[in-house]
């Protein structure tokens, strides 16, 4: 062993010294800023870097010769540079990328927990650069709005609530830079909107059933990247000041927000720290009727604090703090008329509220981050200690009515704490043509959740989950083939105290219609190994096809389960963990300046976790087997060096196995499956002065099920009518310092009803969407 070791080091010190040449230089953008994480390739060579968050690279050990250098990073063009080495040279190669805000070519995404290009990912991924946030969020700043284009994900509610946006027909593992948003212990469908606009530099968003950040990734994952300096200079500021109302009947819907960023570097040490208020108006429909405030997004407070700092220690030691707050909460003017569904929509009137603000009271997301590089040989290290605390208030209900309390109604809150930490290696390897790496590490966490009442009534007992998983995930790539596989095991506790079922009654009633059960509390423990698979095959820049299998993760709304108990311990409750298995195959293509990219899925899963709604009002869950299959398809090309043309179409459909038989034969409700989705865009860019898009989304029909003998339809299964709506939203950089934006939501003043209006099929739910509205932002950058 010590003559091993010796030849190794004596071969790795030759190694030092018998290097060829080298080419280095800083990547930037038309503003000269650095460009991070650029991709830099040899063409026709396995040979590569990639720069680091200051634009910088340095690709090592290239014989002498001509080469083509390739230059790509997320939203930007392409650029090529023909060199010619010396031996021993030391070539310096600085260039400036173009900003492509409809760029789909080699990808730079970290969700997988280590940097990867596009092209060494064999499943079905999305990025919504910084460029993009920018021009979305310009129509609609309500980060769940900004999704809504992504192929898989379904459509925006218009609401606090994101109920039936699903990613593939099943829930989404919301992340804020890793940290999980997502509350699966109880879930309350307010994970997507926890953080501002502002606080984002992209949106990654992996698709089909993962595993790689535990549990609930059934249909994918979402993570939002907060923003890091990307500026060499002591201070930058950048303030922002917007207003944003309704077109059609203006009168007490203007809003305002103001945003002010300042980041820099001073030295080793770089920051970013941004401060958001948005307070916006009454939302009105296509009609200029007031939406009702049912769980709405109008006539909110919206406060957001995010910093971020990084130092360097040391040339291979790197730590980094990042903190990010979120406040949304309605203070509205108005209360709901309930409407009647499909006859007439609930609207708002003038009225006292007597119960609190509902909305996001808070969320607290903090990480401390320490990277070591070449901890042991080439072995890097990574760890990274989160924390979330998040509560989310609900309206106001006359089901939680009690005589015998005094009570006349209630409100529900979620309240949720996680701590965590992950121990992430990487090792690479390379023998001969064959390279490639190996992450391997340990996930610990524990995440404390329960349900009450704003009166302090216990609704879901405190539950107590610890969650340990050790993984490994192996990449081998062998010229033009990437192979990857990986398995992680799920080691899960849950601790549940003794508690009592809440006592309900129906309206005016003297006696209990539910609830009151004592249930003896317990330990419920989860056991899954999961393991991924997957191919891709990068030979041919016009077709690059790849297949994958991956599984999730994932506990079935347990804190629901617990609530509805009717058994008197808590060994007696059918609580069985959710495993998805996703099978895909996929492409990506590029053929001159135009880009495509397609998937065709299937996800199954021998428990279900659908709700379905009882006669007594109280929601369940079905645990038949589930089948979800569908398809989805992209395309961009550029029609001149000013326009870009893209759009997507997205189907997802789903059926159980209600007899458990293997015959598939009853369809999902539509709150886990959305209709039909098309989406068309046209964009221009002029100099980088002038920015403007134009959208085009289109949500088809979905009738699959039959109305009972009153005519009325259960939970999730109403039907759904097609809409369609166009957005445009456009910037103009006045002075190199000072740029205006406009953008407008339902231009054309479409008069809808979204998804959950459609589907719920419940009077307080059946409610109008939002008329045309503007938003108007004027931004400073000093």
């Amino acid at each position: 062993m010590k003559h091993l070791l010796f030849c190794m080091f004596f071969m790795s010190f030759l190694g030092l010294y018998a290097q060829e040449a080298s080419i280095h230089g800083v990547i930037t953008d038309e503003k000269s800023q650095p460009v991070p994480y650029a991709a830099v390739t040899l063409k026709g060579l396995s040979k590569g870097a990639m720069a680091d968050e200051n634009g910088i690279y340095k690709v090592i050990n290239v014989e002498a010769g001509s080469y083509t250098l390739q230059f790509t990073g997320v939203g930007y063009t392409k650029v090529t540079r023909q060199i010619t080495l010396d031996a021993n040279e030391m070539l310096e190669v600085n260039v400036s990328l173009e900003t492509d805000l409809e760029s789909l070519s080699e990808v730079v995404i970290t969700s997988n927990r280590v940097r990867e290009t596009l092209d060494e990912v064999p499943s079905s991924v999305s990025v919504v650069s910084a460029q993009q946030i920018e021009s979305l969020g310009q129509t609609s700043t309500n980060i769940a709005d900004v999704l809504i284009e992504i192929p898989g994900i379904a459509l925006s509610t218009n609401q606090t609530s994101n109920t039936g946006q699903t990613l593939r027909g099943r829930k989404m593992l919301v992340l804020i830079d890793g940290i999980p948003q997502s509350t699966p212990l109880r879930n309350g469908n307010r994970d997507i909107n926890t953080i501002d606009p502002n606080s984002i530099e992209r949106i990654e968003v992996i698709k089909g059933a993962t595993a790689i950040y535990g549990n609930g990734a059934d249909g994918g994952i979402v993570n939002y990247i907060t923003k890091k300096t990307n500026s060499n200079k002591k201070i930058e500021s950048t303030t922002v000041l917007g207003s944003s109302g309704a077109l059609k009947t203006i009168d007490k819907t203007v809003g305002a927000n103001i945003s002010q960023t300042f980041s820099g570097k001073l030295n080793k040490l770089g920051y970013v720290v941004n401060g958001t208020f948005r307070q916006t108006g009454v939302n009105r429909d296509a009609n200029g009727e007031v939406v009702s405030p049912y769980y709405g997004i109008g006539e909110t407070d919206q406060y957001s604090l995010f910093g971020k700092l990084n130092y360097q220690i040391a040339e291979k030691h790197k730590v980094e703090f990042m903190y990010n707050y979120f406040s949304s909460n309605q203070n509205s003017d108005y209360v709901a008329q309930v409407g009647e569904y499909g006859v007439t929509p609930s609207i708002g009137v003038l009225g006292e509220d007597l119960a609190v603000d509902q909305g996001n009271r808070y969320n607290h997301n903090a990480q401390l981050t320490y990277d070591f590089m070449n901890i042991f040989g080439d072995t890097d290290f990574k760890l990274n200690l989160y924390t979330q605390d998040f509560r989310t208030v609900y309206g106001y209900s006359v089901s939680f009515y009690d005589p015998d309390l005094g009570y006349d109604g209630g409100q529900s809150s979620i309240i949720s704490t996680k701590m965590g930490a992950r121990f992430n290696f990487n090792t690479p390897y390379q023998y001969g043509e064959v390279s490639g790496n190996v992450l391997y590490g340990l996930d610990v966490l524990n995440d404390v959740t329960a349900q009450e009442l704003i009166d302090g009534r216990p609704w879901v007992p405190e539950t107590d989950m610890t969650n340990l998983a050790p993984y490994a995930q192996l990449k081998t790539m062998y010229k033009d083939f990437v192979l990857k596989a990986g398995i992680r095991f799920e080691n899960i506790l849950v601790d549940i105290p003794d508690y009592t079922t809440l006592t309900r009654y129906n309206a005016g009633a003297t006696s209990p219609s539910s609830g009151g059960v004592a249930v003896e509390g317990g330990e419920l423990e989860y056991n899954a190994t999961t393991f991924n698979v997957g191919l891709r095959y990068n030979k041919f820049q016009m077709f690059k096809p790849f297949v994958s299998f991956s599984q999730s993760f994932s506990i079935a709304d347990l804190g629901r389960t617990l609530r509805s108990a009717t058994e008197n311990t808590v060994s007696q409750i059918n609580s069985d963990a959710v495993i998805a298995n996703n099978y895909e195959i996929g492409f990506n293509s590029r053929i001159g300046q135009t880009n495509f990219s397609g998937a065709y899925f299937i996800s199954t899963s021998k428990f279900g976790a659908t709700y379905s709604e009882l006669p007594s009002g109280v929601f369940a869950i079905d645990r038949q087997p589930e089948r979800v299959y569908g398809f989805e398809f992209a395309a961009d090309t550029r029609l001149t060096n000013t326009l870009n043309l893209g759009g997507s179409v997205s189907y997802t459909e789903g059926k159980l196995d209600t007899e458990n038989n293997g015959d598939y034969n009853t369809y999902m409700n539509s709150d886990r499956i959305p209709p039909f989705k098309g989406v068309a865009y046209l964009t221009y860019n002029w100099a980088n002065k002038l920015n403007a898009r134009l959208s085009y989304i289109y949500s088809g029909n979905r009738d699959h099920f039959e109305a009972n003998t009153n005519g009325d339809y259960s939970y999730g299964q109403g039907p759904i009518n097609a809409f369609s709506l166009v957005n445009v939203s456009t910037s103009y950089q006045m002075t190199p310092t000072t740029k205006i934006g406009l953008g407008i939501e339902n231009l054309l003043n479409e008069d809808y009803y979204n998804l959950l209006s459609q589907f719920a099929a419940r009077d307080n739910d059946y409610i109008k969407a939002n008329g045309a509205r503007f938003n108007l932002s004027l931004t400073v950058k000093l």
